[in-house]
């Protein structure tokens, strides 16, 4: 079985064809998964709560809304008393305290957001700013009621001579204007204050949600590099070994049938990995079949100089394991350890649970490692796959036995991404 041959990733990882989101701007679009109900309608909600675009926006609706709401209210003295030379100061006053409801607040509330205080102390400083606007806003609407009262005093022991029409004006409007003073209030802040909490939330959601996308992005990016290997790694394993029954028909026709048979054996096995890139299809059990039937093959070819042990229960070979990485160990152990050894050699294949961890370990007796060597390209996919796959939560280490021989150790988690 010749060396794995290194291949360069051709997928790009993560946020391809998909709306990048930096959680630390406060001008980015809010994604729709991230929107309220309201988010479909309204132009202010698609950018997050008390931000600069959130709030201009947001003025665009309401600020009209709060004009219009003292002008209103200024209609309503006016119609009851007739005394249409007061609508200009009463309007104004009441327009101006109209437009501090709607924007004390959560102007006050912007202005801390920017100034980029931890999120618990952000949130308790944005309820105290709108608190503290809607205050404001209380000050404001009183003032407003005492510049009527002052008006109102004119008319003080007067019978005020009001036409039925002005009279259905007046009342009707003085229960838009009780309804408008409401609305403002709930607009001043109350509103987008829950939003605001709200908010937090989905967002933090949605950047947990993005993560989990990226992690099933990479690690379909990497069982697509693990398919171009192991079609890589197939043939030339074919390859050699036909080779080696090709110079046993003549010499040792009954070593060469029998490693046919162990190579039909190894491809029964192999042959649906093959076509397999999912990880959920490569338990380690069946990578310890694959491992089996590589060393049956390699067992004929030796002529029995190689014995296997295997230490797993059902219940570990059940879980799932990374496809080629053991065979790539004991590929390695096989040709590195055991070949260059005379005599007999043993290599065992030991797997276990403990601490969240799947642990499988690679012994054999053969020659050991050599001063002076470096790692070959088999190891070093081994630990390129890990860390594409598992990155700093899975461990490869690799040493020499007291009495000879290599031991090979992979950790793996056993909870996959």
């Amino acid at each position: 079985m010749a060396p794995m041959v290194r291949v360069r990733a051709t997928a790009r990882f993560a946020n391809v064809s998909r709306m990048d989101f930096p959680n630390d701007d406060l001008h980015a679009r809010l994604p729709q998964s991230v929107l309220s109900d309201l988010g479909g309608w309204t132009l202010y909600q698609s950018f997050r709560t008390f931000t600069w675009p959130w709030l201009l926006r947001r003025g665009t609706l309401l600020w009209p809304l709060a004009i219009l709401a003292g002008c209103t209210y200024a209609i309503w003295h006016t119609s009851g008393t007739g005394a249409w030379g007061d609508w200009p100061g009463l309007a104004l006053r009441a327009c101006i305290a109209s437009l501090i409801v709607v924007s004390a607040g959560p102007l006050l509330a912007t202005l801390i957001r920017y100034r980029r205080f931890p999120v618990i102390v952000e949130r308790v400083l944005v309820v105290l700013a709108i608190l503290l606007g809607l205050w404001l806003g209380a000050i404001a609407l009183n003032w407003v009621g005492a510049y009527h009262a002052y008006l109102m005093q004119a008319f003080s022991g007067h019978h005020m001579r009001t036409s039925w029409f002005g009279l259905a004006v007046s009342n009707f409007l003085g229960s838009t204007v009780n309804a408008s003073v409401f609305a403002l209030v709930l607009a001043g802040g109350g509103y987008a204050t829950i939003y605001y909490l709200g908010e937090q939330r989905r967002i933090a959601q949605f950047a947990a949600a993005r993560q989990i996308e990226n992690l099933r992005e990479e690690r379909n990016a990497a069982d697509m590099r693990l398919a171009l290997l192991q079609a890589q790694v197939e043939p030339h394993f074919l390859f050699n070994t036909l080779a080696s029954v090709r110079s046993l028909i003549a010499s040792e026709p009954g070593r060469a049938a029998t490693t046919i048979d162990a190579l039909a054996a190894y491809l029964r096995i192999a042959l649906p990995r093959i076509r397999t890139t999912g990880i959920e299809e490569a338990t380690l059990g069946r990578q310890i079949d694959l491992c089996l039937g590589y060393l049956e093959i390699m067992k004929v070819r030796t002529a029995g100089r190689v014995k296997v042990h295997v230490d797993a229960s059902d219940e570990v070979r059940a879980l799932p394991f990374p496809p080629l990485i053991l065979l790539t160990l004991v590929e390695n152990a096989m040709t590195h350890g055991i070949e260059p050894k005379p005599g007999p050699g043993v290599i065992g294949i030991i797997a276990s649970t403990a601490d969240g961890l799947l642990s499988v370990r690679i012994e054999d007796d053969g020659q050991g490692l050599q001063p002076g060597t470096t790692p070959g390209l088999g190891l070093s996919n081994v630990r390129a796959q890990l860390h594409d796959r598992f990155g700093t939560r899975a461990r490869f280490e690799i040493a020499s036995r007291t009495g000879g021989g290599v031991s090979a150790c992979i950790h793996v988690p056993l909870a996959f991404p």
